[in-house]
């Protein structure tokens, strides 16, 4: 399996000056000057996942999730993607799981036709995604822990512009403290 990667375009200003951290730990640059375009790759054996920083028809920020099928060894089908929207109510289930804060996930009903789905499950050692569409067939990508700790970033940067009031750090304990199943007594 090849390592996912990050690929921030750059910000058409020229070194903008560096923004106190946050009280969650980490800095938030100023609106407008972090990179605007984020993705992580994963790329499995008989399929890859695109995850992008994306915002909804209501200017929320969110992330949008290709998946494209293997054609050869390391080549994908891009052009014939399966392509959703998470919504909002997504963003820190998925966190959550990306996290070990909760086993699995998974949400239907994406699309304009409502037959779009995605699922994330730990399997022990990784993550294991799948993304599927009536017409289209299911797509499933193994993710490493290095792949899950970009991916979740992703989804931190994502949830923090959605809630800009909310640091890292606090955003983490409350999907913790929120989304982790109770123990079973």
């Amino acid at each position: 399996m090849q390592r996912s990667h990050e690929v921030p375009r750059p910000s058409p200003e020229a070194s903008p000056p560096p923004n106190p951290p946050d009280p969650g730990g980490s800095p938030l640059p100023a609106r407008g000057r972090a990179p605007e375009w984020v993705s992580v790759h994963v790329y499995g054996g008989k399929a890859a996942l695109c995850f992008e920083a994306d915002e909804t028809r209501d200017g929320v920020a969110t992330v949008a999730l290709d998946a494209a099928a293997a054609t050869g060894p390391q080549q994908y089908d891009w052009k014939n993607k399966l392509r959703l929207q998470l919504t909002r109510q997504e963003l820190p289930t998925v966190l959550a799981v990306l996290c070990g804060f909760a086993p699995r996930a998974e949400f239907k009903n994406h699309g304009a036709n409502k037959d779009k789905g995605f699922s994330v499950e730990h399997q022990g050692d990784k993550l294991f995604w799948r993304v599927f569409a009536r017409e289209g067939g299911v797509r499933a990508v193994p993710m490493a822990p290095e792949d899950a700790f970009y991916t979740a970033g992703l989804f931190l940067r994502q949830l923090r512009k959605a809630a800009p009031w909310m640091g890292a750090g606090d955003l983490l304990a409350l999907a913790q403290r929120v989304l982790t199943p109770p123990p079973r007594g």
